[in-house]
């Protein structure tokens, strides 16, 4: 799993030039007096709120592995952490990955099988963030929230959503499918494309993939998982509203029921703008759907910018990366041991690399 430099390169010059696009639409000194005047008091209560948020994260991945393994949410909870570290420094989402073969390395785990449960908390958060924005836009649109905004702009976003809830009910669908028996079936004539050598692992690495995806084979346990991802993206939500009093952001609206719609569509969208693998960490395409949201509910553009980068980069991107960094120095490990895993040798995917050793078995 090493890194392309395109991938690098690519990561970089999206992140640039949604930046770019975001400094051309402010105003400085207006960027200046709104840190000036800022409470950051809110800032380190957010910062709590998000390590809530992914212990709930943890307790849904054990929930999603539990057909493999069963394992302690404290034994997660640490490689989560260090995953979501390394999809905010490495490009092209690689942390995933890294997620997927450091589970695999740290519990006997097969790789192929975590990333298929990675692959499926991706699609429900997919399906828990477009239920917000369902509920939020609406219901904003009827009090009028967005009279100040453009025609182009409301067909623009409704088209986008549009394509969105598309993508996220194909994934699941096609999740879905291949939990049914008869997928395995058809597999194997697919197979037919992958050159003779390579077949038997190829077999290999789909089957322990589709052992991963067991728990979409019952709509009860679908419904579990996306009631798991409500207090995810609940206690996330929460961390907007912090920063968003910490901003000021919530004088530009009549009432705190207002101001939380707002939080349950910001949260939304600026999340599902990450969803493409494209920039470093979401720089970029995060701050710049996230303040212009906040345009379109009337909120002035620099102090959209300053509350949409703050809240990225100082709440949510820069503690999980620091804490992840600590966790590898803890173990022993590197970024660069992460980012170039070597291809997998063993019985599972990422089971048989030398690049990453074992850390202390005590839980962590």
């Amino acid at each position: 799993m090493r890194i392309n430099n395109w991938r690098l390169w690519l990561g970089l010059g999206t992140s640039t030039f949604f930046l770019v696009i975001l400094v051309l639409s402010v105003d400085l000194d207006e960027i200046a007096t709104t840190l000036g005047q800022a409470n950051y008091v809110y800032i380190i209560l957010a910062v709590g709120l998000y390590f809530i948020a992914v212990y709930f994260r943890s307790v849904r991945w054990q929930f999603l592995l539990s057909a493999l393994k069963s394992l302690p949410v404290t034994r997660l909870y640490p490689v989560v952490v260090i995953g979501y570290m390394a999809n905010n420094l490495l490009p092209a989402r690689l942390g995933e990955l890294v997620r997927s073969y450091y589970l695999a390395q740290r519990e006997g785990v097969s790789g192929s099988s975590a990333l298929a449960t990675i692959a499926i908390e991706r699609v429900y958060d997919g399906v828990a963030l477009l239920a917000f924005a369902a509920l939020s836009g609406p219901l904003l649109l009827l009090l009028g929230q967005f009279d100040s905004a453009s025609s182009a702009y409301r067909t623009t976003a409704i088209a986008i959503t549009g394509g969105v809830v598309a993508v996220f009910l194909a994934a699941l669908t096609i999740l879905t499918l291949a939990t049914h028996p008869w997928f395995t079936r058809v597999l194997d004539p697919a197979l037919k494309a992958v050159p003779s050598p390579f077949r038997s692992r190829a077999r290999e690495l789909a089957q322990r993939f589709i052992l991963g995806l067991a728990v979409l084979n019952s709509p009860r346990k679908q419904a579990a998982v996306f009631l798991l991802s409500m207090p995810v993206w609940l206690m996330e939500g929460a961390v907007y509203l912090l920063v968003a009093y910490s901003f000021g952001i919530h004088t530009f609206f009549d009432s705190f029921w207002v101001l939380l719609l707002v939080i349950l569509l910001l949260t939304a969208t600026s999340n599902l703008a990450t969803a493409l693998p494209a920039s470093i960490g979401g720089i970029g395409p995060f701050e710049v759907v996230a303040q212009q949201t906040l345009v379109a509910l009337g909120v002035g553009a620099s102090v959209a910018a300053v509350y949409s980068g703050f809240l990225h980069v100082v709440a949510l991107w820069l503690p999980v990366n620091l804490a992840g960094l600590a966790l590898l120095w803890k173990h022993n490990l590197s970024l660069k041991q992460l980012g170039n895993v070597p291809g997998p040798t063993g019985a599972g995917l990422g089971q048989g690399y030398q690049g990453i050793r074992r850390p202390n078995e005590e839980a962590s």
